[in-house]
């Protein structure tokens, strides 16, 4: 893999990301707005959760944008290591991903039902869903960077 190919696919990944932050915020605030005033819990708990993640998935591109920018040139053999530490950052995050998907299932599934102040669990059905969504395309987008990077 030479330099132009690796840092074609790191601003492919930031954008992607960066792309999904946004929608996920600007989404996720609409539904919790609609969900407020409509009275509907579980669409606030989507929305917040979606808004949440969208915000941390910035935050996680805008410190890989300013990473990169900050990187000079670099050797054949520095390029080589960033491929593969980036391809094994990229499946420790799939590895993780599978775990947001299975856990946002689990509360999707088993979250009681009513105000969370009553119940001892404070995430609901609408949280499940939200974070199940999250993990999946977190998981396609590692999952297909990292298939990439191994060719």
């Amino acid at each position: 893999m030479d330099r132009d190919e690796l840092e074609g696919y790191e601003h492919e990944i930031t954008t992607l990301l960066t792309v999904w932050a946004a929608g996920s915020v600007i989404k996720g605030t609409a539904i919790a707005l609609i969900g407020k005033r409509t009275g509907r819990r579980q669409w606030v708990r989507f929305g917040r959760q979606t808004a949440m993640w969208g915000a941390g998935d910035a935050l996680i591109a805008g410190v890989g944008a300013l990473s990169r920018s900050r990187r000079g040139e670099l050797t054949q053999e520095q390029v080589d290591a960033e491929a593969r530490k980036l391809r094994t950052l990229l499946l420790i995050n799939a590895a993780a991903d599978v775990v947001y998907i299975a856990g946002g299932a689990h509360i999707a599934v088993h979250a009681k039902p009513g105000p969370p102040e009553k119940t001892s669990f404070r995430m609901g059905r609408g949280d499940g869903l939200a974070i199940l969504i999250q993990g999946a395309f977190l998981l396609a987008l590692d999952a297909t960077y990292a298939r990439k990077l191994s060719a």
